[in-house]
């Protein structure tokens, strides 16, 4: 029984939290209900109290009114028996409802009364049935009772409730009953309800670019996500070099400095450098020795220095073979430094060109062999764009 009463406690309080916020004018129609329960009987009875189960039929007139038939059945075992056995109880009765469809403001959820008449059918087994024999008998005659009754019900949806109610049964002896239990109506049902005005939700200012700017205030509308914005809504420049901050790469630029598209400064290069980078190649050879690699790399740091500067790669020969031969070998020679730079270093080749002089600009005499080592080089000429 503890456990039945605690669940009728439970489902009981818990029927208001689910209460809708509309309110049923109007309901009718035919319901079935079944239940789960505790009869706990007179101690003159001298039986003990044990759940069973129950259910019933009804129709709802309206909102408030409704006439059920009812059966409910449970087993109990015997307390002052002489020889023991069981009982198995039966009720069968028709009830009138009150459903104080005012309470607490809803009618979702709402308490009841009810009161109704029935008969107890109490049927003893055990091995002895006469009262000659088991006195305790006469105690078990069928007989006819009155129920009053209260309860809580709620509404799941239109068709579909919950129910938990406390009954008295009066008759020679007075019992009662606790039960919970679910019910549904069959067919069409007919609630009216009347929708509780819903508030409109309060329409925030729009920011289409969530910089903390709304739309209408927005002077730069489209900044890019995590720039920093003034109260216009616009990029800041902190340093006032032309540059937004988030594009900045050389943020806090002194005053009056001429930048690059980066915001960093542009350094003037001289007009023209010659760059003699050291690069002594092998009697007949164009490729790139390893020592020849920190000399390209002085070039390779200036054109990144410099961003208005290009590069003309010259290449030359000694006297050794034929004009037209060395025309061709120095060619190869300017080509393979410009393509280390462009490779290696990432220099763009637009920036950079290949010219080979042959043997005309010697700068060493070829008639020597350290002449002709000297002479078989690359250099390179810088100017500004």
């Amino acid at each position: 029984m503890k456990k039945l009463l605690v669940s009728a406690c439970l489902l009981s309080a818990s029927f208001a939290g689910f209460a809708g916020e509309g309110e049923i004018k109007d309901r009718d129609g035919f319901y079935g209900q079944f239940n789960i329960n505790n009869f706990d009987p007179d101690s003159e009875r001298g039986i003990v109290d044990n759940d069973g189960w129950g259910t019933g039929f009804g129709y709802l007139f309206n909102s408030n009114w409704a006439l059920e038939l009812n059966y409910s059945e449970s087993n109990h075992t015997l307390s002052n028996f002489v020889f023991g056995g069981e009982v198995e109880l039966d009720t069968v009765g028709i009830d009138v409802f009150y459903n104080d469809t005012n309470w607490i403001g809803n009618l979702t959820t709402h308490p009841f009364i009810k009161l109704g008449y029935g008969e107890y059918n109490l049927d003893y087994q055990g091995p002895f049935a006469d009262p000659a024999i088991e006195p305790a008998l006469v105690a078990f005659e069928n007989e006819d009772f009155t129920r009053v009754g209260l309860g809580v019900q709620h509404y799941f949806s239109d068709n579909f409730f919950a129910r938990a109610g406390y009954d008295f049964l009066m008759a020679e002896q007075d019992d009662t009953m606790w039960y919970v239990g679910v019910g549904g109506f069959f067919g069409n049902t007919h609630r009216d309800s009347v929708a509780a005005p819903v508030k409109a939700p309060a329409t925030a200012p729009k920011d289409s670019d969530g910089d903390g700017v709304i739309d209408a205030n927005d002077r730069c509308p489209g900044t890019p996500a995590g720039a920093r914005v003034d109260a216009n809504g616009c990029p800041v420049d902190s340093d006032g070099d032309g540059v937004y901050d988030y594009q900045d790469a050389c943020p806090n630029t002194a005053a009056g400095v001429k930048v690059d598209a980066k915001g960093c400064e542009v350094v003037e290069a001289a007009e023209k450098v010659v760059i003699d980078m050291r690069l002594n190649f092998d009697t007949n050879a164009y490729a790139i020795k390893p020592e020849m690699v920190s000399e390209i790399a002085k070039v390779a740091e200036f054109l990144g220095q410099f961003s208005n500067v290009n590069a003309e790669i010259q290449g030359h020969t000694d006297s050794v073979g034929s004009a037209s031969y060395n025309q061709g070998l120095s060619e190869r020679r300017a080509k393979s430094v410009a393509d280390y730079l462009v490779n290696n270093f990432g220099i763009a080749a637009s920036r950079l060109s290949a010219v080979g002089y042959g043997e005309a600009r010697p700068i060493a005499d070829n008639g020597t062999a350290e002449g002709r080592a000297l002479n078989r080089r690359a250099e390179a000429n810088l100017e500004s764009k």
